[in-house]
């Protein structure tokens, strides 16, 4: 990892924590990196209090991701609000036909 003093600590996607890109899509990385980047230029050291300047640009990089990005709590997954992924989207169907099922009694 090379600091550059300007962007921070990560000038691209692969340069982020395994913490980040082994959960987050590509797209969701290159929000947050370009985030991050924004609030490393921004944020002078001891202007976010007592979480310094890293911790405050990671916070940014993961707020602006959650602008766009959902997470499945059951999976982990994460994906881009309203494009659910199709595997996830068919298990949610089944479970609301096991629902109506159960609740309405299967016909004899």
């Amino acid at each position: 990892m090379n600091e550059n003093k300007n962007k921070g600590p990560y000038e691209h996607i692969t340069d982020l924590p395994e913490t980040i890109r082994d959960v987050l899509p590509t797209g969701a990385q290159h929000i947050y990196l370009e985030s991050y980047q924004s609030s490393w230029e921004t944020y002078e050291e001891g202007q976010g209090g007592e979480m310094g300047k890293e911790a405050v640009a990671h916070r940014d990089g993961w707020n602006a991701v959650k602008r766009d990005y959902v997470k499945n709590e059951d999976t982990g997954t994460w994906y881009k609000e309203g494009e659910m992924p199709e595997e996830e989207a068919e298990e949610e169907d089944s479970g609301i036909v096991d629902a109506i099922t159960s609740a309405f009694g299967e016909e004899e």
